[in-house]
């Protein structure tokens, strides 16, 4: 896939976390051809991602990155941009800004309907892919946590569970990022998320963007040696082996 690789994801702003790196990822390691897109909307679920869909509505920001830094562009339907491009793959991302929850079947009611929609758009036999959410801060004031009373492991083990019954059966492949920053969390000394439940703009999203890549694409990600600044070379191996280990178990946690 290093000739050329395009990649949409139908997201909101955990996909634009895992996202953002992945260009200086792959050219770090030898993609000459790619294109990664996210189409935008904060918190968006499953069920608007889909409602949107069958409505046509142009609310998504249109986010593109061919390899010259991302650009940003408003607004859009899903439809339209999924018939713009031959993507290879495009990636659903669910999102908890109607209330809705990470841990409960309900919210991914829709995605069957939703996947039949994106495969009838697409140009050819795209790839569909899932990316899993991470689990917030302790602390953290997000409706979820605070339902499980901060108790990061019981919510770690309740999105794996949903996303590996519910959802891993109607995907062609998961994106074990929630995992990935759990495999991180007990070898790095500060947080992995910015506000408790997004992930930091630098180490955390270099570890969502890499299991991303690693899982969709299949690459062997050891040998990248770019890193956003502010991460050190012993945190990017740290990285690496997290998503790594994620990808080979995406649905439980390994020590390094």
């Amino acid at each position: 896939m290093k000739d050329g690789i395009k990649i949409l994801s139908i997201g909101n702003s955990f996909s634009e976390d895992t996202m953002e790196h992945i260009p200086e990822i792959v050219k770090s390691l030898g993609y000459k051809d790619f294109k990664f897109a996210n189409l935008y909307i904060g918190g968006c679920s499953i069920k608007k991602h889909y409602n949107l869909m069958v409505n046509d509505i142009a609310e998504y920001e249109y986010y593109v990155n061919s390899g010259d830094g991302w650009t940003q562009t408003q607004y859009f339907t899903s439809r339209e941009k999924i018939k713009e491009e031959d993507w290879d793959i495009i990636s659903i991302q669910h999102g908890t800004g109607d209330k809705s929850r990470y841990t409960s079947p309900e919210s991914y009611a829709d995605l069957p309907a939703l996947i039949k929609e994106v495969k009838a758009l697409s140009k050819k036999d795209v790839k569909i892919a899932f990316n899993m959410a991470w689990v917030a801060e302790p602390e953290g004031r997000h409706h979820e946590i605070t339902s499980y009373g901060g108790d990061q492991a019981l919510m770690y083990k309740n999105i794996t569970t949903v996303t590996k019954e519910v959802v891993s059966p109607l995907v062609d492949v998961v994106s074990s990022a929630g995992t990935a920053i759990q495999n991180a969390r007990p070898y790095i000394d500060k947080k992995l998320t910015r506000d408790t439940f997004h992930v930091t703009r630098d180490l955390g999203r270099y570890i969502a963007g890499l299991t991303f890549i690693k899982a969709l694409c299949g690459t062997d990600i050891d040998s990248v040696t770019w890193c956003p600044e502010g991460v050190s070379d012993e945190e990017r191996a740290i990285a690496i082996k997290a998503a790594n280990a994620a990808v080979k178990e995406p649905y439980k946690t390994t020590e390094l």
